[in-house]
Parts: C-alpha cells; sequence; structure tokens
C-alpha cells in the first residue's frame, strides 16, 4: 500500500518508511467494492480523506432530463472530492460507480488531521492541492464567461437571481460593467427579451419571466 501512496498527491516526496510510521499512528480503513458498485450518491457525506487503491471510479451527474451524464473517471492514487473534505459543505457532487473491483483507503476526518499535524510535507501537499484544483476552476470559469454571448450571459444572470419567477435588475450600469459590455448593449438584449414574450417589465427594475424555457437550458 505505501508503495501506491507514495505515488498521491498527499504522500507525494514521502518514503515507504514514513508513510507506514504515519499510518501506524492513526486509525484507517481499506473499504473494498465489488463490480460496479456504487460508491456513493451525489449528496451523501464525505468524512474524510478517500484514496483509491485499486480500480476505476465513474463520476455521474443526472441530468434535468433524467439522463445520466459521465463526467470523468478517477484512477489509482486519486482522492476522492479533495475540495470537500473540509469546510461547510461536505457531500459528494457526483454519483461514484465503480468500474470493476475497487479498493478505497479511508481516512476520518479527525484521523486526517491528526496526520496533517504529524507531516508538515502532507499539509503542504494536501495545500497544494486545493490550491491548484481552485485555481484551475477558477480560470475556467472566467473564460468560460468571457467566450459567452451577452444573451447568454443575461440569459445567465437571470436564472441564477430569479426568484418565483422574477428577477430585478437594480442597477444597469454596474451589471453592463460586471459583464464587460456597453450599457446600451445591455439594455438592447433586456428589450428584446420583453418585445419577444421573454420577458414582461412589471416595475422600473421588476421583471416577470414568461418563457423559463429559453433562460433554463
Amino acid at each position: 500500500m505505501e508503495e501506491i501512496l507514495k505515488n498521491t498527491l498527499v504522500f507525494k516526496g514521502l518514503s515507504d518508511e514514513r508513510i507506514k510510521e504515519l499510518l501506524s499512528q492513526i486509525r484507517y480503513e481499506i473499504k473494498k467494492y465489488k463490480n460496479f458498485s456504487n460508491i456513493a450518491y451525489r449528496g451523501d457525506e464525505i468524512d474524510g480523506l478517500n484514496i483509491i487503491l485499486k480500480g476505476i471510479i465513474s463520476t455521474e451527474m443526472l441530468t434535468k432530463e433524467g439522463n445520466v451524464k459521465k463526467i470523468e473517471d478517477l484512477k489509482v492514487t486519486d482522492i476522492l472530492a479533495s475540495a470537500f473534505i473540509f469546510g461547510e459543505n461536505n457531500r459528494f457532487p457526483v454519483d461514484l460507480i465503480g468500474n470493476g473491483d475497487v479498493e478505497i483507503l479511508k481516512i476520518s476526518r479527525a484521523n486526517f488531521l491528526k496526520l496533517l499535524s504529524l507531516e508538515g510535507k502532507i499539509l503542504e501537499n494536501f495545500l497544494n492541492e486545493i490550491s491548484n484544483k481552485t485555481q484551475f476552476l477558477s480560470a475556467k470559469i472566467w473564460s468560460n464567461f468571457n467566450n459567452r454571448t451577452i444573451s447568454e450571459k443575461i440569459s445567465n444572470y437571470i436564472v441564477m437571481n430569479q426568484k418565483n419567477g422574477e428577477v430585478i435588475i437594480p442597477n444597469l450600469k454596474s451589471l453592463a460593467e460586471n459583464f464587460g459590455i456597453a450599457r446600451p448593449s445591455l439594455s438592447r438584449v433586456l428589450g428584446d427579451y420583453v418585445d419577444n414574450g421573454k420577458l414582461e417589465r412589471i416595475g422600473r427594475n421588476r421583471y416577470k419571466i414568461l418563457n423559463e424555457a429559453f433562460f433554463i437550458k
């Protein structure tokens, strides 16, 4: 097991002997799953560090239409949902399905905290893992946002900020600056939505969504 763990992001840079010594000071378990087992469902609690020791795990999400969308395959040495181990929302964001027989090293949150305090290299590795993922997601979001059309940006804003089928847009100038577009362009798109029956203006800054299917795609 130590041979596998030293190739993980958490134990990177540590010798087999040091890993074995550290594991002797904490509690852990190795959970085994048969072929195509449901390892976890979206929303299940994440109780600590989970590292794949054997097999492949497919991550999937269920779409609004009821279709299964595969996200990615996780392999030996990968960590399951490392960004969700700590923080307020300790739940899996996707379903996890074993592709073949799977073995997972499970270390509870309390024991993982102990591990972080015992070895500074593990703490550094874990912080780098979280930081790298955050930076990657930030760059991806920024890229996707900037590559969107004006209509897509406004539609996304309406979906994210609507409440009971209504949305308030209090400051067109500020919103246009956040989108990186000219205010007249923003006003023109909103006007088109009203003219085409997608929105109804019901107040100075308030709009009612008339065509929900257009905004929620």
